[in-house]
């Protein structure tokens, strides 16, 4: 079940009446079943799967809390690895043995094949890297202390459920959610300042998806199945930065949606971005993208590793061991390792440089403009290995992009390309500059009606088939 759909929105309207509508002590229960409700219209045998890992994880912790005995805490982690190694990596783990030995029978494409003639198929559980992430967390959060509350497991298994946030995050911690679910029996229906706020979000999240997204998507679809080895240089460039606006018009979407359908039920989901593409360094778009991401990784990850407290080569280490796990997490293939691998090496880079006196953001303006064209130089080529389709073609690409190659041709969806960017960018001024467009809210009860009449009628004009959110695949 889609979010911008028609089944999706009867969904959400009957669940929404009918939680303000009931006792407050029944609330949990409802949103706990349909939560779970709407995780099963994907795949009803692994709901069941989800049910298992939430209720492994809070049995195991509980246990750990009478016996405090660190094995116990470890066993579940290793159980945990184990579970999405098996799910997503069992074909990619089985395909480096293969190329390392040479077992072609090894090999994914050939056991992938061979597996689903027998009928046997090891398939992924939808978003089994943001539920697993956030099952983790709650542990370790007991384990270290940071997180002493006790919970019933009604509670829990609605922290990991909730399903405006189930499939794609953001990844919530255990004190942002937690805290909330125990005190939703209290809740009062929103205000109008919130529900102004919550139907902004979900026009944003509609506009985003239906109308840049999509459109974009099927605009890229020529470049990433086609030979980049025959396209102009500069083509390659315009369209990879095609596939980052895309990327964060679908993903931002899913985020505004997830927290303006969450708002509507009384609970405050985190900001998960803000303007990554005004980045002006690699290490600025990781303060500004996904943020939810990069701050597990860097909590969960990078300072147990030691972080910055480390001798300096350590710590490039560090955090090239974090953004190659982090790209494992991402997907089970080479070009997902490759990326995390070279985002760790350019942020290692830019902290060499920092260190030595580098300003990251110049005080000049020809210095700023400098800085942000080097950034972009030299990040989008790595962003290549996100979208790519193999690792052969994302080489290619990359060195079609240092070809100087720039031919006269000009690609067919060059329209629509420059209409997404276009749209992304003004999302990106609405997050960068918020106070600038504070004047409009005065005009709400006029802009909410006038908005969503204008999304409906452009919604009729522009928006094709519904199409799964990117990020549905991790």
């Amino acid at each position: 079940m889609l979010f911008v759909t028609q089944e999706f929105l009867v969904f959400f309207i009957v669940v929404a009446l009918t939680y303000w509508l009931i006792p407050g002590r029944f609330r949990m229960y409802w949103l706990i079943a349909t939560s779970l409700f709407f995780y099963a219209t994907w795949n009803f045998l692994f709901t069941f799967h989800l049910f298992l890992v939430v209720a492994t994880n809070y049995v195991v912790m509980e246990i750990y809390r009478i016996h405090q005995k660190k094995w116990i805490f470890v066993l579940l982690q290793i159980a945990n690895v184990a579970n999405i190694a098996v799910f997503k990596y069992y074909y990619l783990i089985l395909d480096f043995v293969g190329i390392v030995f040479g077992i072609d029978w090894l090999r994914e494409k050939n056991l992938r094949l061979q597996d689903r003639l027998d009928g046997h198929e090891i398939l992924l559980p939808l978003a089994i890297s943001f539920y697993t992430f956030q099952i983790m967390s709650y542990g370790i959060d007991i384990y270290r202390g940071s997180y002493t509350t006790r919970h019933k497991f009604r509670e829990v298994l609605l922290f990991k459920s909730f399903f405006p946030q189930l499939i794609a995050g953001p990844i919530m911690r255990s004190s942002e959610l937690l805290p909330q679910i125990q005190t939703m029996d209290s809740f009062s229906p929103p205000s109008a300042k919130q529900t102004e706020r919550a139907v902004w979000l979900i026009l944003a999240g509609i506009a985003k998806k239906m109308l840049i997204a999509d459109q974009m998507t099927t605009a890229l679809g020529p470049f990433l199945a086609g030979d980049p080895s025959t396209m102009a240089s500069h083509v390659i460039w315009l369209y990879t930065l095609g596939c980052l606006a895309m990327l964060y018009a679908d993903f931002s979407a899913y985020t505004d949606l997830a927290r303006g359908t969450g708002l509507l039920l009384g609970f405050e989901i985190p900001l998960n971005f803000t303007a990554p593409l005004f980045m002006h360094s690699v290490s600025d778009f990781w303060r500004r993208w996904h943020l939810t991401f990069s701050r597990w990784i860097r909590d969960y990850i990078y300072i147990p590793l030691g972080g910055s407290r480390v001798p300096e080569y350590r710590n490039y280490i560090n955090l090239v061991i974090t953004f190659f796990l982090g790209g494992l997490w991402h997907g089970a293939s080479y070009t997902f390792v490759l990326w995390g691998i070279l985002t760790g090496i350019m942020l290692s880079a830019e902290s060499f440089a920092f260190r030595r006196g580098w300003k990251e953001w110049p005080d000049s303006l020809h210095g700023r403009a400098l800085r942000i064209l080097i950034t972009y130089i030299v990040f989008l080529p790595s962003t290549v290995f996100f979208f790519g389709k193999g690792l052969p073609w994302c080489l290619a690409a990359v060195a079609q992009m240092f070809a100087f190659d720039f031919g006269a041709e000009v690609p067919a969806t060059i329209n629509t390309l420059a209409y997404g960017i276009a749209g992304t960018f003004f999302f990106h001024l609405v997050d960068e500059w918020p106070e600038r467009f504070t004047a409009l809210r005065k005009y709400d009860r006029w802009l909410l009606p006038l908005g969503s009449a204008a999304l409906i009628l452009a919604m009729t004009q522009f928006a094709g088939p519904g199409k799964d959110f990117f990020y549905f695949q991790f």
